[in-house]
């Protein structure tokens, strides 16, 4: 174990080397970092805690999510009855929160209800298999019958909602995964939504409240009839089938009339980036692809429809409605409609994120200052300076000059090279973050004094110095991986249970973890068989 080729030399140094250059930017002033390449600029990001940042409770409007399924159930019902024979309804409309309908014929009653029970779904409750139906279905007598939502579904609806809502605000915010956010559900309808070192709360607002709905649409001919479209616009009011959108710029006209049902819609696309206008035109555009599905539905509809537009709606407003001259059978395109590059960014940023499925409305807002204060940071600062100071005093005192400089050069990497992980991952440096830290450094000691301590027992029972040491480092490898595999196990798993500072603790743990056994098991055993092949001791100074 003490023999090393020049490979595995070559492959720990450079480990070490890379960490420290990683490491070293934390330590110097802003000029000279930005005088650096590229990669070795950037800095381990401090948590809301150290720096602060803001803070703001969200309340996910869910009466909206409610109406909206509302909706889908009717048009479900409707689609279900038009296919099973035509079956005619006298009235078919929502009532509150329940849908209310009535058969036109008696003979129809029974068949027809039969298709309206067989659109409910089970609906999985609970963690033994429990089951629901997804609506509730009752006979009100001559004719008529009523749909409500059921309890355990709207449920489902609210807790899917939120889950959805945080994973979309995840990448709306931080796109790169580089900012320990902290969003975590609250209450039955909120999400707190802290984001560190946050100096423009505006902006985070902004993407908030950009519901970053997309769809396209083929325009119907009812668009170019003035008192069709007049009408449209000013009571709402379209022919069956279809619905109004405005244009974004009201320069461009009143809007278009288009058809309501489409499957392209946002969900649809695979990726989308900003990029200049590919006909060389000025301003922006922002390039996208479908995936296969939607791109053969994208491409039979260029196809069926050329010489028509087609509308490219967000938000219930139309960017655009270019003419579809040839068909579009590859499945990608662009959506220009004056974008400048920033805008361009900024919308394919939220179109990459996923359209939020509810509304979010600020309900608390604040800009946090750091826990602590600079003179606190600087006490903790000198603490951990005195702390690591001890404990290097105690390695000397106990394993001699040699072996305790073995162990405090190792301890010293590990830090350089926790310093480098977290800041090569872009990881967010927390309070719990410190603390993982200082616990890491604790085992890294304890994998030291564990391997000597059995290299002085094998230098008592009479073994040689090269044995003795051989011995010790092959003898206390699995004690150490197993102590270290547990923790980080432990690690692991908090890191996916838990949220915000207590996944920042997980992660600072788990790169400790890692980087400790390298420096204790790897890298002081190089600097042992070093020391050992130049000074050939008779006996250990252990």
């Amino acid at each position: 174990m003490l023999y090393f080729s020049r490979w595995k030399i070559f492959g720990i140094l450079s480990a070490v080397i890379l960490g420290l250059l990683f490491a070293v930017p934390n330590f110097l002033g802003e000029d000279v970092r930005n005088s650096l390449p590229g990669p070795f600029q950037r800095t381990v990001n401090l948590g809301l805690d150290l720096q602060g940042g803001a803070h703001l409770l969200l309340e996910v409007d869910l009466e909206s999510v409610l109406e909206q399924q509302l909706e889908n159930e009717l048009d479900g019902i409707r689609q279900a009855l038009r296919g099973e024979g035509r079956i005619a309804t006298e009235y078919l409309r929502i009532n509150g929160e329940r849908i209310e309908g009535k058969f036109r014929n008696a003979e129809d009653f029974e068949s027809g209800l039969g298709v309206v029970r067989g659109l409910s779904r089970q609906l999985q409750v609970g963690a033994l298999g429990q089951t629901a139906q997804t609506t509730r279905i009752v006979d009100e007598g001559e004719g008529r019958f009523s749909v409500t939502i059921t309890p355990e579904n709207v449920e489902d609806i609210r807790a899917r909602t939120i889950e959805q809502s945080i994973e979309v605000l995840r990448r709306r915010i931080d796109p790169s995964g580089t900012t320990e956010l902290t969003l975590a559900r609250e209450g039955d309808d909120r999400i707190l939504l802290q984001v560190p070192g946050a100096k423009n709360v505006d902006e985070i607002k902004e993407r908030i409240n950009t519901s970053a709905n997309l769809s396209f649409h083929l325009v119907r001919d009812e668009s170019y009839d003035g008192g069709v479209l007049s009408r449209a616009a000013d009571t709402g009011r379209t022919p069956p089938g279809t619905v109004f959108f405005e244009n974004e710029d009201p320069a461009d006209g009143l809007g278009y009339i288009v058809a309501k049902r489409t499957r392209i819609t946002g969900d649809c696309l695979q990726s989308s980036k900003e990029g200049l206008h590919p006909a060389g035109l000025q301003g922006a555009v922002v390039n996208f692809s479908f995936d296969t599905r939607c791109a053969q539905e994208f491409g039979q509809l260029t196809t069926r429809n050329i010489g028509k537009q087609f509308a490219v709606v967000l938000d219930d407003k139309i960017i655009s409605a270019p003419s579809m001259r040839v068909p579009i059978l590859q499945g990608s395109g662009y959506i220009e409609g004056g974008f400048t590059l920033q805008s361009a960014k900024e919308l394919s940023v939220l179109l990459n994120a996923g359209a939020l499925p509810a509304k979010l409305n600020v309900v608390e807002e604040r800009s946090v200052s750091a826990t602590l204060g600079q003179d606190s940071i600087n006490a903790g600062r000198i603490a951990s300076i005195l702390g690591l100071g001890l404990v290097a005093f105690f390695m000397w005192f106990s394993y001699g000059l040699r072996f305790g400089t073995i162990a405090n050069l190792a301890l010293a990497t590990n830090i350089i090279l926790i310093a480098g992980a977290l800041t090569l991952l872009g990881s967010t440096l927390t309070l719990p973050g410190i603390a993982g830290i200082i616990l890491t450094i604790g085992m890294a000691v304890d994998a030291n004094v564990l391997i000597f301590e059995r290299i002085r027992e094998e230098a008592a029972n009479g073994r040689p110095p090269v044995n003795a040491i051989e011995t010790g480092y092959r003898l206390s490898l699995a004690p150490i991986l197993d102590a270290n595999i547990t923790t980080l196990i432990a690690a692991i798993t908090l890191y996916f249970v838990g949220s915000g500072p207590v996944r920042g603790f997980a992660v600072t743990l788990a790169i400790g973890i890692v980087m400790s056994v390298f420096t204790a098991v790897i890298f002081a055993r190089l600097l042992t068989a070093t020391w050992l092949r130049r000074n050939r001791p008779k006996t250990l100074p252990i």
